[in-house]
C-alpha cells in the first residue's frame, strides 16, 4: 500500500472534527431531553427530536463522506480507523488516535443517555396515561382476555 497524501490525512482530520462537533450537538441535545422529559415539556420534547434528527442526518452524510475518502485513498473496507492512523499518520498518530477515541466515547456515552431518557419517556407517558384513565378524562385501553372467550 502506497503512503496516503497529506491532503487526504487532513479531510480525514476533519472529517473526525466535524463529527465530534455532531456528537457534542447529541451531547447537548440529550441533555436537554432528560430536562424536558423530567418536566413533561411535550412541545420541548418535539422539538429537541426533530433537532436529534437533523444531527443524525448530518452524521450519517459524514460517515458516507468517510466512506468516499477511503474508497478516492483505495483504503481497504476492512482496515479499521485505529490501524488506518497508526499505519498512515505518522508523527500526527497520538492527535488523530486521540481524536477518534474521544468521539468513540462521546457516541457511547450519548447512546447510554439515549437509552436512558427513552426509557425515561417510557415511564412517563406510562404514568401519565394511567393517571389520565383514572381521571375518567381518556378511555383505558381495551385488552384482549383470553379467559373471557373460554
Amino acid at each position: 500500500m502506497t503512503q496516503l497524501p497529506p491532503h487526504t490525512m487532513s479531510e480525514l482530520h476533519t472529517l473526525l472534527t466535524k463529527m465530534d462537533a455532531c456528537a457534542r450537538e447529541l451531547e447537548v441535545v440529550t441533555n436537554a431531553e432528560h430536562d424536558a422529559i423530567r418536566m413533561l415539556d411535550g412541545d420541548q420534547i418535539m422539538a429537541l427530536t426533530d433537532r436529534r434528527i437533523t444531527v443524525h442526518q448530518c452524521l450519517a452524510t459524514l460517515e458516507q463522506d468517510g466512506r468516499t475518502l477511503r474508497i478516492r485513498a483505495g483504503i481497504p473496507d476492512d482496515m479499521t480507523l485505529e490501524v488506518l492512523i497508526d499505519v498512515f499518520a505518522g508523527n500526527q498518530a497520538g492527535e488523530f488516535q486521540a481524536l477518534r477515541r474521544n468521539l468513540y466515547d462521546r457516541m457511547i456515552h450519548i447512546d447510554q443517555q439515549s437509552q436512558e431518557n427513552s426509557m425515561r419517556l417510557r415511564a412517563a407517558y406510562n404514568v401519565s396515561s394511567t393517571l389520565l384513565q383514572h381521571l375518567g378524562l381518556v378511555q383505558q385501553k381495551q385488552v384482549y382476555d383470553r379467559t373471557a372467550t373460554r
